[in-house]
């Protein structure tokens, strides 16, 4: 077992999970992000809520997450995550890895991509989902 490589924040604002990564993952920090996250949104199971991810500081992560990845994916959607947001500035790499491994939208759940924490709150309000940019902005800072 390796130390954990990467870093997180999760905090739930109503029915909206912001989150915010950086640092290049190894499978450690996958699979205690995953407890911490499911311990946190089981409130909100049974109910529709969404995501906000920032990944403006995030550098990737190693194989081994993809398929902790693919899990946790099918575990938000199986209950309740109907909208999910990604932030960060345009990026190759990233786009190449985070398309890969996160769900593509279908009839019971959308995900959208944004440069910045405004859009994300835009289109999320508009779904019916409210949350302050500054709960986001506070998530991001350093």
């Amino acid at each position: 077992m390796f130390d954990i490589h990467g870093d997180w924040r999760i905090e739930v604002y109503g029915d909206v999970i912001v989150q915010w990564f950086s640092g290049c993952w190894n499978e450690e920090a996958i699979i205690a992000y995953v407890t911490e996250f499911q311990t946190k949104a089981t409130p909100l199971k049974g109910k529709k809520w969404a995501i906000i991810s920032s990944f403006e500081d995030w550098e990737l992560g190693v194989p081994e997450i993809d398929k902790h990845i693919a899990e946790h994916c099918e575990w938000f959607k199986i209950n309740g995550c109907i909208k999910d947001c990604h932030i960060y500035t345009p990026n190759a790499v990233k786009e190449m890895q985070l398309e890969r491994l996160i769900p593509h939208t279908d009839a019971f759940y959308e995900r959208q991509v944004f440069t910045n924490n405004e859009a994300a709150t835009t289109w999320l309000a508009s779904c019916g989902f409210y949350i302050d940019t500054q709960n986001i902005n506070k998530m991001t800072e350093k």
